[in-house]
């Protein structure tokens, strides 16, 4: 294949320049982010997003001033039955007194297309990407011809019930914990190596066991319960379900599971969050996903979150990965 050389950047003004992010300048940017989102980044948060070796911030700096960042986080996926390595693009900001609005020497323009320029792409770090932008992120991605939108997101609301059906007298559950974690890793990877099975025109994260345990059981901030089912006599593992309990709902965050059984899987965790702490659960998935898994009988309402596709270098084509992305709330960074 014969490769397009992306479009030249126009240079920058000169007080701009751009470079890496590393632990060394990393107290720049969590200033900046929490300038920009009115909260705080701990360090032990950055560390976990960006500390490995397939994790990467452009910042641009106007003399020495940090004024945008635009951060990838490398993720291991399933695209056409293979695995590939994507980028879930984080933590894009610019500073309020940096903000030219449409131009290609703006801070925003700078991080975005040196960050695709250097890794996003064929023959580079990353195949494709994703990410949950906001409307402005996007709007002017789209205008800047960076981004081509590839589908979006729903929220589903689940109705749990009180009384135990007669189904889930055969299920056996169990709360997977950093301590218990060993004796079922082995039963969330042969769940896992079902889901792929079951869903072979999806676009999937690696949902194995190691990705379990650093997404949910390593994360320095926020708590998640893990449940785990399997069939009360033979022993089967049937699914993994992860919860993430708020004031006023239950967010299902992930479901590793065949893609036959979510359904059930949906209203076990349901039942479970409604006689237990009295709460509804929402579930997050991506659109086109919602019919194919059997979900559309539940009340959806349609999310203000589109999904992203790079289109300033050469990469895979947008109407090749249209609707395709199967996403969930724990494909986010933020939740």
């Amino acid at each position: 294949m014969s490769l397009v050389p992306p479009p030249e950047t126009p240079p920058a003004a000169p007080s701009l320049r751009t470079g890496e992010i590393d632990v060394a300048n990393a107290a720049e940017m969590r200033l900046l982010f929490g300038s920009i989102f009115g909260k705080p980044m701990s360090e032990a948060f950055w560390n976990w997003k960006y500390r490995n070796s397939n994790s990467h911030g452009m910042g641009v700096w106007d003399d020495d001033r940090l004024v945008a960042h635009y951060g990838g986080v490398g993720v291991d996926v399933i695209f056409d039955g293979k695995p590939a390595l994507a980028v879930q693009i984080v933590d894009v900001m610019v500073a309020p007194s940096a903000r030219y609005g449409v131009r290609t020497h703006s801070p925003f323009f700078l991080a975005t297309s040196r960050f695709i320029e250097r890794y996003v792409g064929y023959r580079r770090t990353y195949l494709i990407g994703y990410g949950f932008p906001s409307d402005r992120h996007l709007h002017l991605a789209q205008r800047l011809g960076l981004y081509a939108s590839v589908g979006g997101m729903s929220e589903l609301s689940v109705e749990g019930s009180t009384t135990r059906l007669p189904t889930e007298l055969l299920l056996q559950r169990r709360t997977i914990t950093a301590e218990n974690f060993p004796q079922y890793a082995g039963a969330i990877d042969s769940l896992w190596q079902s889901m792929q099975t079951s869903l072979p025109a999806a676009i999937l994260l690696r949902k194995d066991s190691q990705r379990i345990h650093y997404r949910y059981l390593q994360h320095p901030e926020n708590h998640y319960r893990c449940l785990f089912w399997r069939h009360r006599l033979s022993g089967k593992p049937l699914a993994l379900a992860v919860v993430k309990e708020e004031p006023s709902r239950a967010l299902l965050m992930d479901v590793v599971a065949a893609a036959t059984d979510f359904p059930r899987v949906v209203q076990w965790v349901a039942n479970a969050m409604m006689r237990e702490h009295n709460l509804p659960l929402v579930f997050w998935l991506s659109s086109a996903w919602v019919p194919s898994l059997h979900l559309g009988a539940l009340p959806v309402k349609v999310l203000p979150i589109i999904t992203p596709a790079n289109i300033y270098s050469d990469s895979p084509k947008p109407e090749v990965l249209q609707d395709r992305w199967c996403l969930t709330a724990g494909d986010t960074d933020y939740l």
